[in-house]
C-alpha cells in the first residue's frame, strides 16, 4: 500500500484543550480532527491552499465518533487517517486515534464535501479536475446514519450564532454545534463523558441566525435536533458515560 494514503500525527494534550473534568473537551476533538483531515489533505494535493484558489472548501456533513477514552493534559494522541472511496460527490475519511501506549482513543468516520464559497452549492470535484485518491484499506466503519426518529422530548432551547463561532468558510463550525448542544445538557456539567456522536448537518447556518432546539432523551442518550424555521440544520445522537 501507498504509505501517502495513510497519514500519521501525534498531538500532546495541552491544558487549553481540556474541559473542567480535566479531560479533552468533546468540541476539541472534533476540531483535532478537521485538523488532522486537512493535513493529510494537503499532503495529498487537496489542501485548503489549493481549494481556496478555486473558490472551494472542504465542509463536512455528516460524522460518527466512537468514542474508547477522552485523554488528558500531557498524553499524546496518535492520529492515523486515511481516505476512503468517494461516491457521488462526497468522500468519506477514516480516523484511528490511541494513545501513546497504543490503546484506543476514538474510532471516527467524517464524510466531507466539496462547497463553493460563492453560490454556497456543493461541487463534483471531477468536473473541476480534482480528483482525491482512496487508500485501499478496510473501512473503519459503515458511513455515518442518523436514526429516523428523534428521542422522546425533554426540552427546548433556542440558539443564535456569534461572531466567534463563524469559522473561514463564512458559516458556524461543526464543532460548535457540539459546543451549543452539550451546553443544554447538565449530566455533561456533572462530568458525563461523551462515548458516541452521530451527527448531520443538513444545512448552514450563519452569523447571526437563530435555531429552535428540541432535546430528547431516553438513559444516557440524547437526540438534538437545531431548526430554523421548517429546516433541519442539524441533528444530533449523543451518548454518554
Amino acid at each position: 500500500m501507498n504509505e501517502k494514503m495513510i497519514f500519521h500525527y501525534n498531538y500532546p494534550v495541552d491544558t487549553m484543550d481540556l474541559n473542567m473534568h480535566h479531560r479533552l473537551r468533546s468540541s476539541r476533538l472534533l476540531e483535532l480532527v478537521q485538523h488532522v483531515s486537512g493535513l493529510h489533505a494537503e499532503a495529498l494535493g487537496l489542501g485548503e491552499d489549493v481549494l481556496l484558489s478555486k473558490d472551494l472548501a472542504w465542509v463536512v456533513v455528516k460524522q460518527k465518533m466512537i468514542i474508547h477514552r477522552l485523554p488528558g493534559r500531557g498524553e499524546t494522541m496518535c492520529f492515523s487517517t486515511w481516505p476512503g472511496r468517494g461516491l457521488h460527490g462526497l468522500f468519506p475519511r477514516y480516523l484511528e486515534i490511541k494513545d501513546e501506549e497504543g490503546q484506543p482513543l476514538a474510532d471516527c468516520c467524517f464524510v466531507w464535501v466539496i462547497l463553493n464559497r460563492s453560490s454556497r452549492e456543493m461541487v463534483q470535484p471531477a468536473t473541476l479536475g480534482l480528483e482525491m485518491p482512496a487508500a485501499e484499506r478496510d473501512a473503519l466503519m459503515p458511513l455515518p446514519r442518523i436514526p429516523k426518529a428523534l428521542l422522546p422530548e425533554l426540552k427546548r432551547g433556542s440558539f443564535t450564532v456569534p461572531y466567534h463561532y463563524i469559522d473561514f468558510v463564512g458559516h458556524m463550525n461543526n464543532a460548535r454545534y457540539l459546543d451549543t448542544a452539550e451546553n443544554f445538557i447538565d449530566s455533561v456539567k456533572e462530568g458525563a463523558a461523551l462515548k458516541e456522536a452521530v451527527i448531520e448537518y443538513a444545512h448552514e447556518l450563519l452569523l447571526g441566525e437563530t435555531m429552535e432546539l428540541c432535546f430528547g432523551r431516553e438513559g444516557n442518550r440524547w437526540s438534538v435536533q437545531g431548526k430554523r424555521g421548517d429546516k433541519t440544520i442539524v441533528s444530533l445522537f449523543l451518548e454518554y458515560a
